[in-house]
Formats: C-alpha cells, structure tokens, sequence
C-alpha cells in the first residue's frame, strides 16, 4: 500500500469554512486596513492565502464602508 505526503497537498475547500469566512469578510476587511498581512490572516482563519486574496476584491466592492 502506497501512502501519500498530506503535508505537501493542499487542503481540501471546506465549503462551512468558506461561508463562516464569508460572515467574517467585514472584520477581514478591518484588520487589512488596519495593517494585518493577508498572509497573518490566513493563519488566524486558517484558510490558504490564495483565497483570501481572491475574495478581498469582491469584498471590498461588496462592504465599500470597511474597505
């Protein structure tokens, strides 16, 4: 039986994660501004960068008062 490396592949999309980081998106937008690293917030809400970098965007159009 081969076993695979899980440390190397990348986490599965957890969709509850994503829609509770959806809830948070204002906050999010908060903390960016008030100089938190995209790259702290990934390890505060466990969810992989490339995400958080692909949703601000649409967040910030989404809640123009918190971006």
């Amino acid at each position: 039986m081969r076993t695979v490396n899980a440390v190397n592949a990348p986490a599965p999309a957890n969709p509850a994660l994503f829609g509770h980081l959806e809830w948070k998106a204002e906050q999010i937008l908060g903390q960016l501004r008030a100089g938190y690293s995209l790259e702290r917030l990934s390890a505060v809400y466990e969810v992989p960068e490339p995400h958080l970098r692909e949703r601000v965007p649409e967040w910030r159009r989404k809640y123009p008062a918190q971006a």
